[in-house]
C-alpha cells in the first residue's frame, strides 16, 4: 500500500516587478501630424475668387486679363500643392490634384472677358469658387481616405461642368478652327486624364486612356465644326455628352465595374448624343 503525499497548503508566488521609486511620470502624448482641412480649402477658394473678381477693374487691360489668368493659376496650385503636401496625400504632386481647378479658373476668367455686365462676372467667379472646393474637397477626402459615394458626384459634375464651359467658349471664340481643336483636345485630355487616375495608378494607363477619349471628341469637334451648321452651344452640348460617355464606359471597364445598369447610364449619354447629331445632319 503506497504512502500519500501530503498536499501542501503553500503556493509558490510569481514575482512581482518592483516598483520604481519616485513620483508616477504621465505617459507622453502620442503626437500627430497637423494637417489643413475644409476651412484652408475655403480659404483657397474664396482668395481665388477675391483675386478674379478684381479682373474686372479698370486697373487691368483686356490684354492683361490673360497673365492675371496665369498667376491665379499658379496661385491656386501652389495652394493645393501645400495642402497636399501637409496632409502628405500619396502622389500629391500628381496631375489631376490641379488638372480641374487650372480648368475652372481659365473657364471662368474667359467668361468674365466676354461678359460686360459686373453681375455675369461676378456670378462666374463665384462658380469657379465652388467648382475649386468641390474638386479638391475630393482629392482631400481621397488623401486622408474618408471616401463616400457622394463625392463620385462631385467629382463628374465639377469636372464636366468646367469641361462644358470650356467647350463653349473655345467653339465661340474668333480663334483658326486649328486652334480650337488644340484647345478641345487638350481640355478632354485633361479632364479624362483626371477621372482615369482615380481608378488606376498606373500613369501610362490613364494617359492612354485620355488620350483615346480626347481623340475621338476632338474628331467629332471637327465634323461638326467643318460640316455643320450649328452654334456654339449646341456643339459643346454634344461634345460634353460624347466625352462623358466615352470615359464613363472606359473608367468603368478599368475599375471592372461595368455592370448592365452603368452601361444603360452612359449607354443613355451616347444615345442622346447620336441623336443630337443626326438631327444636326437632319437640319443644316
Amino acid at each position: 500500500m503506497s504512502a500519500a503525499v501530503p498536499h501542501s497548503s503553500t503556493t509558490l508566488a510569481r514575482p512581482r516587478p518592483a516598483r520604481p521609486v519616485g513620483p508616477r511620470l504621465a505617459p507622453a502624448p502620442t503626437a500627430t501630424p497637423v494637417k489643413l482641412g475644409t476651412r484652408y480649402l475655403g480659404f483657397l477658394s474664396a482668395c481665388a475668387v477675391i483675386i478674379g473678381l478684381a479682373f474686372k477693374s479698370e486697373l487691368l487691360a483686356p490684354n492683361q486679363v490673360w497673365a492675371a489668368t496665369a498667376g491665379l493659376v499658379a496661385f491656386t496650385t501652389a495652394g493645393l500643392m501645400f495642402l497636399h503636401a501637409r496632409n502628405r496625400t500619396p502622389v500629391w504632386f500628381s496631375l489631376d490634384y490641379y488638372a480641374c481647378p487650372a480648368l475652372a479658373v481659365i473657364a471662368a476668367s474667359s467668361f468674365s472677358m466676354l461678359a460686360s455686365d459686373w453681375r455675369l462676372h461676378a456670378a462666374a467667379m463665384g462658380a469657379m469658387g465652388v467648382t475649386i472646393y468641390m474638386s479638391s474637397y475630393v482629392d482631400l477626402c481621397r488623401g486622408i481616405g474618408r471616401v463616400r459615394p457622394l463625392h463620385r458626384f462631385l467629382r463628374d459634375s465639377s469636372i464636366f461642368l468646367a469641361l462644358l464651359a470650356l467647350f463653349f467658349l473655345v467653339l465661340q471664340s474668333e480663334l483658326p478652327n486649328a486652334i480650337k481643336f488644340i484647345w478641345i483636345f487638350t481640355v478632354s485630355l485633361l479632364s479624362g486624364y483626371r477621372s482615369f487616375r482615380l481608378v488606376t495608378q498606373r500613369e501610362g494607363r490613364a494617359l492612354f486612356s485620355a488620350f483615346v477619349t480626347a481623340q475621338m471628341v476632338t474628331a467629332l469637334a471637327f465634323g461638326m465644326v467643318t460640316y455643320l451648321n450649328q452654334g456654339s452651344a449646341y456643339v459643346a452640348v454634344v461634345l460634353a455628352f460624347a466625352w462623358y460617355a466615352n470615359q464613363g464606359f472606359i473608367l468603368h471597364a478599368l475599375d471592372d465595374s461595368l455592370t448592365r445598369r452603368v452601361f444603360f447610364e452612359y449607354g443613355l449619354f451616347a444615345v442622346i448624343c447620336i441623336y443630337l447629331v443626326a438631327l444636326a445632319l437632319l437640319t443644316r
